[in-house]
């Protein structure tokens, strides 16, 4: 990279951090997911109405509970395989079982808005980048119009100097753009995989 091209990278870098605060708050207007934003997930919209009763707030102390909810919320693990965990509990516990798959619910909506929360960062992060980015790429266009066309060395190697700065701007902006577009993806399997597992839940009630 040229020395010009060094110094705008070097200059962006620090506008992240300099605009990023600023910027968060501007840029949830602009929510690039297909499922609307949402910092919490609704006990009664993932169950799918009114809950049976009170949610335990201590749901953590019981251990069968905790181990289901820790393999049932674990990326690593499908909807599938922690539904299989949900109803195998549920028929350890028979007539029992009711309590403890509240404390499923409870657990599973505290580990899942925590792993929402996360994404959330994230997709924030990947938007301010590519608007920040996207920005250099304008005023490198701008720059390169208003050189001379016909020129000497000193302009040549400055249009060389933005063509580069543009160029790897341009690359950084599609990198930040595919991660969010990957994040939104997360976003959404995290919605869909909470409610199988709540439906996994209500099945074995």
């Amino acid at each position: 990279m040229s020395g010009l091209g060094s110094r705008i990278s070097v200059a962006l870098v620090g506008a992240w951090s300099l605009v990023a605060s600023a910027a968060l708050a501007e840029e949830i207007r602009d929510w690039p997911c297909e499922r609307p934003y949402a910092e919490r997930f609704v006990a009664e919209d993932i169950w799918g109405g009114r809950l049976p009763g009170p949610l335990p707030g201590k749901w953590q102390t019981d251990a069968a509970v905790r181990e289901v909810v820790d393999f049932a919320a674990n990326p690593e693990n499908t909807p599938k395989q922690g539904g299989a965990e949900i109803t195998a509990l549920a028929e350890r516990l028979g007539a029992d079982r009711r309590p403890a798959l509240l404390g499923v619910f409870a657990g599973l909506l505290a580990e899942f808005d925590t792993q929402r929360g996360i994404v959330i960062e994230g997709v924030r992060d990947s938007i301010v980048r590519a608007k920040i980015v996207r920005e250099a790429v304008g005023k490198s266009d701008a720059a390169l119009a208003a050189l001379p066309a016909d020129a000497g060395p000193e302009v040549e190697q400055q249009r060389k100097g933005h063509q580069e700065a543009r160029f790897w701007n341009a690359r950084n902006m599609d990198n930040a753009l595919d991660e969010a577009r990957f994040l939104c993806h997360r976003y959404g399997y995290l919605e869909e995989k909470l409610r199988r597992l709540s439906a996994a839940i209500r099945a074995a009630w």
